[in-house]
Formats: C-alpha cells, structure tokens, sequence
C-alpha cells in the first residue's frame, strides 16, 4: 500500500504489505469457477510453498487442475503491485514457472479440450504456447478469449482466430501501436478480424467494438478500494456469461458486476466474487 504509484527516481514509504494467491491464469480459472463455470486449467507452478497453496486454492474453488504441472527447476510465479490510496495499482510480473508452459504441456492436456465451448488465455505464458492454442481451439470450434495481458505484439494470423479481445487502455495503446484514438485503435483490431474487441475502461465502464458499431457500457457504482484482478474478474464473467448463453449485453452487465464487487476489496483472489454475490447485485439493478 502506497500513498501514490511512485514516479520515475522517486522513493516513497509503503504503508504496509501483503501476500496474496495471485497470477492471471490461476485468478481467472478461480473466478469463473466461483462464478458457476466448469473450469479447467492449464498451467504450471514451482516446487514451493507457494505452489502448494495456490493449487489448494483452485482444488478449494472447484477447477480442475489436472492440466497443473510442477517444474523443481523454477520458482512459482509472482507478482509485485503496488496500491494507491486512490485505488490505482502498477504491477511487475516475475512470470517463473508460467514461463515454462511449453506446447508440449498444452498437448499433454489436450484431452482437456474436448468438451470446452471457451477457452480463455492470457499473455503471461510463452506466445509461442498462446499461438499453438489458439490455433488449436479453431481446429475443435473452441470460441477463444484472449486476455493480452501483459500486453506485446500479437501477428494478424493470431488476431483473425479470436473471438474476443479483452485489452485494458494501456494494452489497447500497446497493440494499437498509440496511433489514433481508444476507438480507432480498436476499430483497427476489428479490422484484422478478431469478432468482438471489448476495452475496459476502469471507472469509465468499457467499450465494445464489432458488426454492430461501438457501443458504450457503465461501470456499475462500486467505491474502488484496490482495483488488482478487476480485470481477471471481468474476463472471467464474460467468459462464464457466454457459455451459460447470455447474450453479450447481458455478459457485459454480468462481468462488470463481477469486476465492480472485485474493485470494493483488497487483494486478488479474496477478492474474487462468487455467483451468489453477483446475482445479489444484479438483481438489485
């Protein structure tokens, strides 16, 4: 906890720390399957402490974790985030073990994609892996949600595959090269041939771009207390929202609930809402 994100060369004193199970892939399989989703992930851990409770954690919450695999030559990922009184955050990603998730691993597990209607990936395993899946998910008719996070360049043969994009502003900023406005940026994505380019805009709410236009969403009104996992909160609802056969409207409204009871807490996973909680709100509204 910080009083503000630190600029360049400044030191500032923290207000104290914490240690949270955390890692987009594991905090999006977590929030889907608290969210009523029958997960399944794939991904990899160290031989560590840390490993141990974070595998607990997804076993606890219900994902299937038979596509887990243990690596005693690296450490479990980690993450260092720092929170501002005002809610913003800033996050170093230390990837460890994710960035051993190879395409061996992937069809180690492909028995795993047989009955799947969504994959959902993110961007802190190898973009080597992130091709072959996707790749592989058009082979199965598997609808695909990318979550481009953290954010580098992705090939057009890769965008035309995708169902969904789901970029925050500065990952937006960084695949749309800065060049034009938030709108055209994604109109740009959309052209390349990903069917739905969905941007969140934090309090802002988020922006959907696709055959139907660009169209605006509200963020819901909840008091931003620590915006980590917001995100995975968000693409984990819209995730779970379409395979239940919610229209996109409605996985919108659903995710941004999600994200918005995410927000009012402090840490990533805790964080997380279940279906309970969300239903709660949405029916409220």
């Amino acid at each position: 906890r910080v009083p503000h994100i630190p600029a360049v060369g400044e030191t500032i004193l923290a207000k104290g720390q914490s240690l949270y199970g955390g890692g987009k892939g594991a905090n999006q399989a977590l929030a889907a399957s608290r969210l009523g989703g029958k997960v399944y992930i794939i991904g990899r851990l160290g031989d560590d402490a840390y490993a141990k409770e974070l595998h607990q954690g997804l076993v606890e919450n219900g994902a299937n974790v038979e596509g887990i695999e243990f690596d005693s030559k690296v450490p479990t990922g980690a993450a260092y985030i720092y929170v501002s009184d005002q809610g913003d955050n800033n996050i170093v990603v230390n990837p460890g073990a994710n960035s051993q998730v190879d395409i061996n691993q992937i069809k180690r597990h492909e028995i795993l994609f047989e009955n799947a209607d969504y994959c959902l990936i993110q961007m802190e395993i190898p973009i080597e892996t992130v091709e072959y899946v996707i790749a592989l998910c058009k082979e199965k008719n598997i609808r695909v949600l990318l979550n481009p996070a953290p954010a580098h360049d992705i090939s057009d043969e890769t965008l035309k595959d995708l169902y969904m994009i789901l970029p925050n502003e500065t990952e937006l900023e960084i695949l749309g090269g800065r060049r034009g406005s938030l709108e055209e940026m994604a109109e740009g994505l959309f052209k390349k041939g990903v069917k739905n380019v969905l941007v969140t805009l934090g309090e802002k709410g988020c922006m959907l771009v696709n055959h139907e236009g660009i169209r605006h969403f509200p963020a819901p009104p909840f008091t931003p207390v620590d915006t980590t996992a917001a995100g995975d909160a968000f693409v984990a609802g819209m995730t779970v929202g379409l395979s239940e056969g919610m229209e996109l409207d409605q996985a919108i409204k659903f995710a941004s609930y999600a994200a918005g009871i995410t927000i009012s807490k402090e840490g990533a996973q805790v964080s997380l809402p279940d279906r309970e909680a969300v239903d709660a709100y949405l029916n409220k509204n």
